[in-house]
């Protein structure tokens, strides 16, 4: 153990030389350094607020009752900060065929899964591949949808890994239908600074049931204690990289979440985060409903929107576009 633990330090050593003897040498221009680049020893301790590139994810696929299939796709933008816009083009695009298969073209920060699907045909070769590709600070990354039989998916694999089950039981997730969305918007063209109204519109089974709600003033759970904790002397490890907080829906009604999924620039969306369905809104909350959300932009250009609707458990989307002016 001695041994290997000196030999990480070793290694983290070099790390450090090494990355200081790069930044000495580019001193007089600018640098990016890629986490791929730094050795495997310091790899752990790294995270960036911009600079990084961007992995696309094929998620899997599900087969449709005409004989189709989906493809679902997610990616990795590795920074914890910057939102980088990649529009539809030579670094960003499918092939074969139409390159446009609506991905999205400005990327959240860290792993966001499940974000579209691709429908193929019934008679989409088992061998062929559909790959979507994204260049970001000249790194080239790939995601290859195809139809190998174990990466089949379907509504249990999606909802736990998205931790949208919230405990309930797959008697229930078989049998729920996902929501029906409609989206509507105030105004359709606006000025920068102009406060624009979303309404998303829900219409739903009975299912999932009501979960019990959380009592505020019960005990956590008790957490398992680290193996290794750093001594009381130990030099506190600086940190000036934000964490980024990925919203999740409500386990009880309808929530609502929406993002920027194509454009220029973030939008300011009040309130932030999924907003849940509330007493006074219309509908109740579980087979109706209806959310409001106020944005505004920053900057002139053309938004795609796009809301993720929650039954508190499945997830359906529906777009909208605001053309923004000075």
């Amino acid at each position: 153990m001695k041994v290997f633990i000196q030999w990480v330090q070793r290694e983290a050593l070099v790390g450090v030389v090494g990355m200081g003897l790069l930044l000495g040498v580019a001193s007089s221009g600018f640098a990016q350094i890629n986490s791929r680049d730094i050795p495997i020893a310091t790899q752990p301790q790294q995270r960036f607020s911009s600079g990084q590139d961007i992995q696309p994810i094929f998620e899997g696929w599900t087969r449709n009752e005409d004989g189709s299939y989906n493809f679902l796709f997610g990616y990795l933008n590795r920074n914890y900060a910057e939102r980088p816009e990649v529009p539809v083009g030579e670094s960003n695009f499918f092939s074969p065929g139409e390159p446009d298969r609506g991905q999205p073209t400005y990327f959240y920060p860290r792993t966001n899964r499940y974000q579209f699907e691709v429908r193929v045909p019934a008679n989409f070769p088992s061998d062929a591949e559909l790959i979507w590709e994204v260049t970001r600070r000249g790194s080239t990354q790939r995601a290859y949808g195809w139809l190998q039989a174990e990466w089949e998916i379907d509504v249990n694999t999606i909802t736990s890994n998205g931790r949208t089950q919230f405990g309930r039981g797959v008697d229930q997730l078989y049998v729920n239908e996902a929501p029906h969305v409609t989206v509507g918007t105030s105004h359709e063209t606006v000025m920068v600074g102009q406060p624009v109204t979303l309404t998303a519109r829900m219409t739903d089974d009975e299912l999932p049931t009501p979960l019990p709600e959380r009592d505020d003033d019960a005990q956590p759970r008790r957490r398992r204690d680290p193996t290794l904790v750093a001594p009381d002397d130990a030099p506190e490890i600086p940190d000036n990289i934000p964490q980024y907080s990925k919203p999740y829906p409500s386990r009880n009604h309808m929530s609502v979440l929406w993002v920027v999924y194509r454009g220029p620039a973030s939008g300011e969306f009040e309130p932030a985060g999924y907003q849940e369905w509330e007493e006074g809104m219309e509908g109740d909350g579980w087979t109706s409903g209806a959310i409001e959300t106020v944005v505004t932009f920053s900057e002139v250009g053309t938004y795609t929107l796009r809301a993720f609707v929650s039954d508190a458990m499945l997830i359906s989307t529906a777009n909208i576009t605001i053309s923004v002016t000075e």
